[in-house]
């Protein structure tokens, strides 16, 4: 496959960087600004901040910061922390940032215990129930990039697309990662033609946090999720070190390095340069099967991006380049010579990737009332072979939205209403044929959130929207949160979402196989209905800190479009549902610092995911039903040495049908073993500087030959795409981090 030439920018990032211009979280000029510290100088994480005698309240982020909106009839500013004192300050009617000191209670100063920041928290007073991953958990292993940052996690599962590629899929509530809709800082992104890859188009060195949300989410943010929504915050410009470095390298020939360089212009002007570069150029192939393990791959990727904060308005707007080779297949291939049977089977994926961002916020006059912007635009092509199967794909995307938000009466009733537009330009082309389309879906919405006394939320919105190819929408969604104490959190929501399946990128695992793709009439939307129940119980055992939290969600669909792996050995028939297709899916989860500085994680996950096949509802393949994590953290008393171990458990999972018998379709599909993995990492810190060493899947194990008929490629019965275990064996890294911070003022 040739390389790509240069392109210039398409007119949609024009038309963009035009919006950014003159557009740009939304803030405003009364608007409070603070940071919430424990009488030992740490920021304390998940801190609540609330008016005396309002419902009206926020939480403190990874940084312990806030930002708060001034109450019209209240001056005193509560903080609060679960073993500590409050803190009450009285705001002058000028001030707009503050600084809470909370002090260690009592029956804790006795045995000198001090409360500390968990790694991963969730809000108790958010309506909506949001895991937030900070970047100590993601520091608990490599996480070189985004599809790698799920190790310590149960409620996001991530495995191979398939044998050759190097493709990751990601999995929530039972479901393909399809279903997820995937943010950065609140912008839909890595959808369409970035659905396979895009989860390592995002170095782990550029995240500040992850946010899981399960279920429908708020209709805010559009009308795609499904089964819950990721969002990715990036480092920030006015918070980050002014420099920070980090290499990696692992004993297969990986390699790779990040470099965040950040300015502070003045008081009101910040910028981030965010840099990455890695590749492998390898040959690794442990199973002797003659066919690479990992595609050999060079990626770089950047960020270049400004925010503002006045008076009046803040805004943050950015724009990001990538460029990625990769290639893979037979250990024979010359990616240089013409495709065909006699140069061998061999994969090869061009990727180039631009995109530009905005997001600005405006106060009017009355309190609590707020204009907000978000403005998006993405270039994205790519070109791809699979053996003789060969694939080119342009998606140009544009998304403006548009919020109003204010309250009735009294902030305790507070709307958001809003409009959006959603502009996708598909150019694709399978095997020489190709496939256009265009979709305009511009859309409003409308969200009402009742809030009281921090014991009692709810949040009810519905969209409508209309789609130039399928009609109009409506999608309802309600979330519900209630407090019985102060320690326990209870929570339900419903919610509708429809999406277009993309097929070519959602099922491009699939070219790496003997089948074809077989789609046997026109699409229609996917729709679902999501309801979800979930309880969070704060632990205290021990004078320590902890939760548990329980998790049931089921997902109903009204119309899927079904990837019929089962039908037969050959075809991979695509067409619409015809009978029933659900996901059920239980969690429970318990965390706990069960030692000083000694914290356990220990997770338990079941999904039960079945759709119609041809009349007939069977498990949705290459879906584990079981999983069960292990996750155990030390760090020592001087804070030099960090030790983290995490053991996962996956249960046994269906396989894609590929086997015929006297050329007769097998009817009954294999089931893979269950299986083990480990992986462990130790840390040193010392002041600015970390190195750390670890290893993946000690115990080496791997799936056996996970490409069927390999010693003939081109043959009916070649299949790459069964993949359900590992697929190389112990894999050791190390790598160091170092940073020089802004001195604090």
């Amino acid at each position: 496959m040739k390389s790509h030439s240069k392109h210039s920018l398409p007119s949609v990032l024009w038309l963009c960087l035009c919006i950014m211009a003159t557009t740009g979280n939304m803030y405003a000029q009364n608007q409070i600004r603070g940071k919430v510290i424990a009488d030992n100088n740490e920021v304390v994480v998940g801190a609540n901040v609330y008016w005396l005698g309002a419902a009206t309240g926020t939480t403190t982020d990874i940084e312990g910061n806030f930002t708060l909106t001034r109450h019209p009839d209240q001056n005193i500013l509560i903080a609060s922390f679960v073993g500590y004192n409050n803190d009450t300050i009285a705001l002058a009617p000028a001030q707009q940032e503050v600084l809470f000191a909370l002090s260690s209670g009592l029956a804790l100063q006795q045995v000198n215990i001090t409360d500390k920041v968990g790694s991963t928290f969730i809000s108790g007073l958010k309506t909506i129930k949001t895991e937030m991953i900070t970047v100590n958990e993601l520091r608990k292993a490599a996480c070189c990039n985004l599809s790698e940052s799920f190790q310590t996690n149960t409620s996001v599962e991530v495995g191979e697309a398939d044998a050759v590629s190097g493709a990751k899929n990601v999995r929530m509530l039972g479901l393909d990662g399809a279903y997820v809709q995937m943010l950065t800082e609140g912008i839909p992104t890595l959808r369409g033609l970035a659905v396979t890859y895009g989860l390592q188009y995002i170095p782990g060195p550029w995240l500040d946090a992850i946010a899981i949300t399960k279920g429908s989410g708020s209709v805010t943010n559009g009308y795609e999720p499904i089964t819950g929504q990721i969002n990715v915050e990036y480092q920030k410009p006015e918070k980050s070190d002014r420099l920070y470095f980090n290499a990696y390298a692992n004993h297969m020939g990986r390699l790779e390095g990040n470099l965040n360089l950040a300015h502070r212009l003045n008081d009101r002007w910040s910028t981030l340069a965010l840099l990455h570069v890695s590749g492998l150029q390898n040959d690794i192939d442990h199973n002797k099967d003659s066919f690479l393990d990992l595609p050999k791959y060079t990626l770089f990727t950047g960020i270049q991006r400004w925010t503002y904060h006045g008076k009046n308005m803040e805004s943050m707007f950015g724009v990001k380049m990538l460029t990625e080779d990769r290639t893979g297949g037979q250990l024979s291939f010359n990616p240089k010579a013409p495709l065909s049977i006699a140069n061998g089977y061999g994969i090869g994926i061009n990727t180039q990737r631009v995109e530009a961002f905005a997001k600005t916020g405006f106060f009017l006059p009355k309190p609590n009332t707020s204009i907000g912007t978000m403005v998006s635009g993405i270039y994205h092509r790519q070109e791809a072979f699979f053996g003789l199967k060969t694939y080119s794909g342009i998606q140009k995307n544009l998304y403006l939205n548009l919020l109003y938000q204010t309250y009735l009466g009294t902030t305790n009733h507070q709307i958001t209403t809003g409009a959006s537009f959603m502009h996708d330009d598909y150019n694709e082309t399978y095997n020489n044929t190709p496939y256009v389309r265009t979709e305009n879906v511009p859309g409003i919405f409308a969200e009402y959130t009742y809030s009281h006394a921090n014991k009692l939320s709810l949040v009810s919105g519905i969209r409508a929207d209309y789609h130039n190819l399928y009609g109009f929408m409506l999608n309802p969604r309600l979330h519900w949160r209630y407090n019985p104490t102060d320690h326990a959190t209870l929570r339900a929501s419903v919610g509708r979402g429809f999406r277009v399946a993309n097929v070519f990128a959602q099922n491009m695992g699939i070219f790496a196989s003997a089948r074809e793709l077989d789609i046997q009439e026109n699409l229609n939307p996917e729709i679902a209905w999501n309801y979800g129940i979930n309880f969070t119980q704060e632990l205290h055992f021990f004078d320590r800190k902890g939760y548990l939290t329980i998790d049931l969600y089921r997902t109903d669909f009204v119309n899927q479009v079904i990837a019929d792996a089962y039908s037969t050995g050959n075809l991979l028939q695509v067409y619409n549902l015809n009978g029933k297709s659900f996901a059920n899916s239980f969690q429970i989860e318990a965390t706990h610092e069960i030692l000083k500085k000694v914290d356990i994680k220990l997770s338990y996950k079941f999904d039960d995911a079945r759709a119609t096949y041809n009349g007939v509802l069977l498990q949705m393949p290459m879906q584990s039903q079981h999983k069960a994590l292990f996750n155990i953290a030390y760090e020592t008393l001087n804070r030099h040495w960090k030790f983290d171990f995490t053991t996962q458990w996956h249960g046994a999972r269906y396989l894609y049908n590929t086997r015929l018998d006297n050329g007769i379709q097998n009817l009954t599909p294999e089931k893979s073993p269950d299986y083990f993995i480990f992986h462990a990492q130790i840390t040193y810190i010392f002041r600015n500087f970390e190195w750390y060493v670890g290893g993946e899947n000690l115990s080496g194990f791997t799936q056996h030959h996970p490409i069927l008929n390999h010693h003939q490629p081109f043959g009916d019965q070649f299949d790459a795409t069964n993949v359900w275990g590992p697929i190389v064996g112990r894999m050791f890294y190390s790598g160091i981090r170092f940073k020089i911070p802004y001195p604090v003022n």
